[in-house]
C-alpha cells in the first residue's frame, strides 16, 4: 500500500511538473508577432506634410532628453536603479521630449519587461519616441512589430511602425513646430540587428538603401511644404561608419586603448571603435547633400560617451542610462543626454550635453 502510495504521489508530482513547464515554456517562447501591418512606400509617391506628427515648441529652449541603452530586464532590482535614475533626469531636466536609441529592453524580458516600461514613460505625460535596437527583439518570438503595437496603444509613445517595405520596425518623423511651422524635423530609423557578411563575420546591419530613399523623399517634401532646408536630426541605435573614421582621425589614442576627444572636435571619449557595419550605403553621404541633417545620435556602445563634428555634421552618443543589464554594462558614468534647441527657425542653435546621475567607483577616472 505504502509503495501504490508513494507512485502515485511521484506520478503526480511528475505530471505537476511538466505542465508547469510547459506553460513557463509556452510563456517565454510562444511567438508574439502583433498585428498585420502593411504601409507601402514608393519614391513617387505625393508628400504630404499634414501626416507627420508634430511636438509643439512653446519656449524659447526645447528639451530633448535622451536615455540610452536601458536595457530592461529580468533583474527587477537592477530596473529598480534604472528607473530611479531616469526619474531624476526628468526632474533635473524638464524636457519636452524623450527619445530612446535602441536597446530599451532585453531579450526574453522583453515580453514582460515591456508593459512596466510603458507605463513608467507614460507616467511622466511627457511624449517620448523610441526605437528599437539589437536586444530589444533578440529573440524573435517576441517581434518588434508586436511590441510596436503596445507602444502604439501608450498614451504618450509617438513610435509609428513606418512603411512595411522599409527594412525594420519604426521608421517614422516627427516635426517640432512652433505657431504652426516646423523649425525642426527628427528622423527615427531602425538600423538594429546584427547579419552575417560574405566573409562569415557577423556585425552591425547598415542602413539599407530603401530607408535612404525615403530619408531623401521627406527631406525634400518638407523642404518643398516650408519653402526652406529644415534643420534635422536623427536618431538610430548603431552609429555610421564615418563616426568610426572621424575618431580615428581626429580623436587622441591613449595608452590603455581609449580614444579621447580633442575640446576643438568635441568631448568625451570612447573606450573602443564605434560599433559600425563594415558596408557603408551612403547614409551620411546623403545628408550632407541635402544639407538638412546636421546631428546624428546613437547608442549601442555602452562605454562610449564622444561626440565630435566633422565636416559639418556632429555624431554624439547617448550617454548610458541606468546600471543594466549587470553584469555585462561597464560604462564609467551612467545619466542622460540633454539637447536644447535654442530660438527660432531664423536664429537657431543647439546644445548637447552629456548629464552624469552615477559615477561607477570601480571604473577608472578619465
Amino acid at each position: 500500500m505504502k509503495k501504490r502510495k508513494a507512485l502515485k504521489i511521484i506520478k503526480k508530482s511528475i505530471c505537476i511538473f511538466l505542465v508547469l513547464s510547459i506553460t513557463v515554456l509556452t510563456a517565454l517562447f510562444f511567438p508574439l508577432n502583433g498585428e498585420k501591418h502593411i504601409e507601402i512606400w514608393s519614391a513617387d509617391k505625393q508628400f504630404d506634410i499634414n501626416k507627420i506628427q508634430t511636438v509643439d515648441k512653446t519656449r524659447n529652449d526645447f528639451k530633448i532628453l535622451m536615455f540610452t541603452d536601458t536595457q530592461l530586464w529580468s533583474d527587477l532590482s537592477v530596473n529598480s536603479k534604472c528607473y530611479k535614475e531616469m526619474d531624476t533626469l526628468v526632474e533635473k531636466t524638464n524636457p519636452d521630449l524623450i527619445v530612446l536609441p535602441g536597446d530599451n529592453l532585453s531579450a526574453l524580458a522583453s515580453r514582460f519587461s515591456i508593459y512596466n516600461f510603458i507605463d513608467h514613460m507614460d507616467s511622466y505625460k511627457i511624449p517620448w519616441a523610441p526605437v528599437f535596437g539589437n536586444h530589444d527583439a533578440e529573440i524573435p518570438t517576441t517581434s518588434k512589430n508586436w511590441q510596436a503595437d503596445l507602444y502604439a496603444k501608450s498614451e504618450y509613445c509617438l513610435m509609428e511602425k513606418g512603411p512595411s517595405n522599409l527594412w525594420g520596425c519604426g521608421n517614422y518623423v516627427i516635426n517640432i513646430t512652433e505657431n504652426g511651422f516646423p523649425v525642426y524635423t527628427l528622423f527615427m530609423f531602425d538600423n538594429s540587428e546584427y547579419t552575417e557578411y560574405e566573409n562569415g563575420e557577423k556585425s552591425e546591419i547598415w542602413m539599407s538603401y530603401d530607408q535612404i530613399a525615403w530619408y531623401e523623399w521627406n527631406v525634400k517634401g518638407i523642404t518643398k511644404a516650408c519653402g526652406k532646408t529644415v534643420n534635422s536630426m536623427t536618431f538610430s541605435h548603431f552609429a555610421f561608419p564615418e563616426f568610426k573614421n572621424a575618431i580615428e582621425k581626429y580623436a587622441i589614442k591613449e595608452d590603455d586603448g581609449s580614444y579621447t576627444i580633442p575640446e576643438e572636435y568635441g568631448y568625451g571619449y570612447c573606450d573602443y571603435l564605434p560599433g559600425t557595419s563594415p558596408v557603408n550605403s551612403g547614409f551620411v553621404d546623403k545628408c550632407r547633400e541635402l544639407g538638412s541633417t546636421k546631428y546624428i545620435f546613437c547608442g549601442h556602445d555602452h562605454e562610449n560617451n564622444a561626440s565630435i563634428t566633422v565636416d559639418g555634421i556632429t555624431y554624439s552618443y547617448g550617454l548610458k542610462t541606468g546600471p543594466s543589464p549587470i553584469p555585462w554594462n561597464h560604462a564609467e558614468e551612467t545619466g542622460g543626454t540633454l539637447i536644447t534647441l535654442v530660438g527660432d527657425e531664423e536664429n537657431q542653435s543647439i546644445n548637447v550635453e552629456n548629464i552624469v546621475i552615477t559615477k561607477n567607483s570601480n571604473f577608472k577616472e578619465k
